[in-house]
């Protein structure tokens, strides 16, 4: 959570497209602060590569909730989800 004050921060001066990109599992998942997830969703409407990569991401936030969660181990989950932050993390470095 600490990484997403950071970036709200970052959002609330200057949004960039990897901000927001940054943001989507949580924006997806119901979890940021009212607020910033306007942000998110004015930038959304006005930047059309955004708008289909969330589009695309939500898409697979989608059909990836529809599997049965004890296909995919919590184990597993976390570590996946750790590595894809790590990630997008270092691209922004």
């Amino acid at each position: 959570m600490k990484r997403v004050a950071g970036t709200m921060m970052r959002l609330l001066g200057k949004r960039t497209c990897e901000d927001v990109v940054a943001v989507l599992c949580e924006y997806y998942e119901g979890t940021l602060e009212p607020k910033l997830a306007a942000i998110i969703e004015k930038h959304l409407r006005g930047c059309a590569d955004c708008e289909a990569f969330a589009r695309t991401y939500g898409e697979v936030v989608k059909l990836t909730g529809e599997l049965p969660t004890e296909v995919i181990p919590e184990e597993l989950r976390l570590r996946v989800r750790s590595a894809l932050r790590e990630r997008s993390a270092s691209r922004r470095s």
